[in-house]
């Protein structure tokens, strides 16, 4: 078996984990820190009105947007440490926390500066006053360093620990909210209370590594360049591609049209990504099972159809759900006062089904070292992207055009994927 890493000696194989309950523990995490989003916004709407909710969630989607370097390195870094685990090699998975906290510490100061220093031309672009950028430089930081080390625990199946850090996430960020809305701190204490909640994420992880590696010698891992290069170009279309089709839009909107189309249309974004939240905790359990799979050279086809078939199978009955109950869904969001949302709501929903099927196919690409998907899915995002720049005349318009834009990228990566694999058979 070829690693990507200088092993240590220790090669006893490691046990398979069940894919049934680090599913099961993923999935809970995942409810619970959505269930915490769901708090927030159903708190921040009523609070703030539609044309501040739609500030706040502008500032949300640029703190998504600009945490992204860490989330196209993040599939490398569970592969990684998922390898290491594999032959219980606890002294380099010590040094290689160690490094990830290192690298990505650094990051995440530099990611605050850049905020600070480009605070009033951002906050400019969304009409928004530039103190509100960067309070989401310093969200951007605290992201930085816990979605770098949940992949650490995503790849040694930690997933308790991953649960733990995004239950205190999810939490934290509501329990700072409603402290923000009994002081009356407005738009401020709505962008305040999302960041801080990411360092309380990092905080449960750093605190528990702490504890579990003391007293091992900790061996400086030695990555393989050429390999890390070759999987980031992946990891960063994948990446891209989900915020432009997730999350700039929303910027875009916020710019382009007046307070209360863009309050609308966040709402409408926020019940339309329940639908990529609710599938989304299937690629963090495949990753590291697809990698453990193809590193023995087993079979990973029967998984990804599976994966594929239930997908489809909730994307369609969720947007099948949202035609009968989607005003029921966006009055506990956010409301009555965003009703006119519903149609944008609908078929942003269709959209995000869409990606979530892209996002199932990537992550099989990732774990395969079948990267040919790349360039194509690139070149989809910019074509979806210079389509919403080039034409809006209206927010619905925009989410035909992010309906359109997502359907060809399911296309092409599959494509993609398909074509790449049968060359390696052929």
């Amino acid at each position: 078996m070829k690693l990507g890493v200088n092993a240590a000696t220790t090669t006893t194989p490691a046990a398979r984990p069940s894919l049934l309950s680090s599913g099961a523990i993923v999935f809970a995490a995942t409810m619970a820190m959505n269930l915490g989003g769901f708090l927030f916004h159903a708190i921040a709407g009523r609070a703030l009105g539609v044309a501040e909710y739609g500030a706040l969630y502008a500032l949300i989607s640029i703190y998504t947007l600009a945490s992204q370097p860490v989330a196209i390195l993040s599939p490398v870094i569970a592969r990684y440490a998922a390898e290491f685990h594999a032959l219980h090699d606890a002294s380099h998975l010590r040094g290689f926390a160690e490094y990830i906290v290192r690298v990505f510490g650094t990051i995440a100061l530099i990611s605050a500066l850049l905020a600070a220093i480009f605070a009033v031309p951002i906050g400019a672009f969304i009409r928004e006053p530039a103190w509100a950028v960067v309070v989401v430089g310093i969200g951007v930081a605290f992201a930085t360093l816990s979605a770098s080390l949940r992949a650490f625990c995503q790849g040694t199946h930690a997933f308790t620990l991953f649960g733990i850090s995004m239950f205190g996430e999810g939490i934290g960020k509501v329990l700072l909210l409603v402290g923000a809305v009994l002081l009356g701190l407005g738009l401020f204490g709505g962008v305040t209370a999302f960041m801080l909640g990411a360092g309380i994420g990092a905080a449960a992880i750093v605190f528990v590594l702490l504890a579990r590696y003391r007293g091992v010698a900790a061996t400086a891992p030695s990555i393989d360049w050429p390999r890390v290069r070759a999987t980031i170009g992946g990891s960063a279309a994948s990446a891209i591609a989900t915020v432009v089709l997730g999350s700039a839009d929303v910027i875009l909107v916020k710019h382009y049209f007046n307070a209360h189309d863009a309050g609308l249309y966040a709402a409408a974004s926020l019940g339309g990504k329940i639908v990529l939240y609710f599938i989304g905790f299937a690629p963090t359990v495949l990753l590291p099972h697809f990698t453990h799979r193809a590193a023995r050279g087993e079979s990973t086809r029967h998984v990804l159809a599976l994966v594929l078939a239930a997908t489809a199978g909730i994307g369609a009955a969720a947007v099948l759900a949202y035609h009968f109950a989607g005003l029921l869904l966006l009055h506990a969001l956010v409301g009555t006062a965003f009703d006119a949302a519903l149609p944008l709501m609908q078929g942003y929903a269709a959209a995000m089904a869409l990606l979530a099927m892209t996002t199932a196919l990537v992550t099989y690409g990732l774990a395969t070292h079948r990267l040919g998907f790349a360039i194509p899915q690139l070149l989809v995002t910019g074509l979806t992207l210079a389509a919403i720049v080039l034409r809006h005349p209206s927010p619905a318009f925009v989410v035909s055009e992010m309906i359109a834009g997502n359907a060809l990228m399911v296309a092409v990566v599959g494509i993609a994927i398909a074509a790449q694999a049968r060359r390696r058979h052929a």
